[in-house]
């Protein structure tokens, strides 16, 4: 097994998760995140619980930072950008401006939600680096240093939406793989980002406005009729865009939705849920906003995914009033 050294950009339930299945197996990882967060992690470690199983990590067997600046010099085989999407030019200045990462040629691999990330990360970086993953794991983080794993619907994909050659994203995916959370690169990881987008587009806005569990949301009969109609704009759009999917139309992917896809996720509760709760910015702009944005320059009718937007901005902006 070849040890590998993995920088994780963004320490929130997707970094912190990640990082402990490359922990398990002795892999070298360093955490990037805010100062609360490090300060949690170099006093109490890592701990994860849940469907994988616990595990625990003590401060010394890996390394933490509020900064990139304190990782000097240091070189790293790959990049994993775990922040939330509306930070993502944020994150690619960053990376660019304050590491020594514009220097290297290792993978940066995007590790989040919505679509259009790879397009802003190529602002600063060759697109020859750049390269994403698709993940469809629940993460929660209760506690700054430990996340909870609730769902786990498929493997994690990695790959380029810019026919890139994905080989050297093979040790990473082995890693993973070798940690517990199974993974493998492909090459059509933009089919996959969109059904991750078909996915999220439909049952996180819409778990976060009923504030229920995705499985209450299949078993109505109403909300079932606006995750259908969510879909099949998205869906639209994904066309109106030239992009193609693992499915001729939208009821192909439906009836995999709900009888593959749903039953593995239905005690999951959303994160734009989750993030409305504790009064956070949610992704919704990377999200459904996506659908609304594209679908209105191209004269599509994306009037479920707009009410969905404009709900979850008001849940969004109410504690700010």
């Amino acid at each position: 097994m070849r040890i590998v050294k993995v920088l994780v950009f963004g320490s929130g339930a997707v970094g912190i998760g990640l990082s402990s299945f490359l922990l398990q197996v002795g892999h070298r990882v360093h955490l990037v995140g805010n100062e609360k967060t490090v300060l949690a992690l170099r006093k109490n470690g890592l701990q994860r619980q849940g469907i994988f199983g616990a595990a625990s990590f003590l401060p010394n067997q890996f390394t933490a930072s509020s900064n990139l600046a304190e990782t000097g010099r240091e070189t790293f085989d790959f990049f994993l950008v775990c922040t939330k999407s509306f930070d993502t030019e944020n994150s690619a200045r960053q990376l660019k401006e304050e590491s020594t990462l514009a220097h290297q040629k290792s993978p940066i691999v995007l590790c989040q939600n919505g679509w259009g990330n790879a397009e802003i990360f190529t602002k600063f970086f060759p697109d020859t680096q750049v390269f994403n993953a698709r993940v469809i794991t629940g993460f929660i983080r209760p506690t700054h240093y430990r996340v909870d794993i609730t769902v786990h619907a498929q493997p994690v994909h990695l790959g380029s939406l810019f026919q890139t050659d994905s080989t050297p994203l093979l040790d990473l995916a082995n890693a993973l793989s070798e940690g517990g959370l199974p993974s493998m690169i492909t090459k059509d990881i933009g089919k996959d980002l969109w059904a991750k987008m078909f996915y999220n587009c439909s049952l996180n806005a819409l778990g976060a406005v009923l504030q229920v569990p995705y499985g209450n949301l299949y078993d109505n009969e109403n909300s079932r009729i606006i995750i259908e109609k969510i879909i099949e704009e998205a869906f639209q759009v994904m066309r109106g865009l030239g992009y193609d999917s693992h499915w001729s139309n939208a009821k192909e992917y439906l009836k995999y939705f709900y009888n593959q896809l749903l039953p593995s996720t239905c005690e999951h509760e959303s994160s734009m849920l989750q993030d409305i709760r504790l009064g956070n910015k949610t992704e919704i702009d990377s999200l459904n906003g996506v659908i609304v944005r594209e679908g209105e320059k191209l004269g599509i009718d994306v009037f479920c995914n707009a009410v969905l937007r404009s709900q979850i901005l008001f849940l969004q902006n109410k504690h700010s009033i």
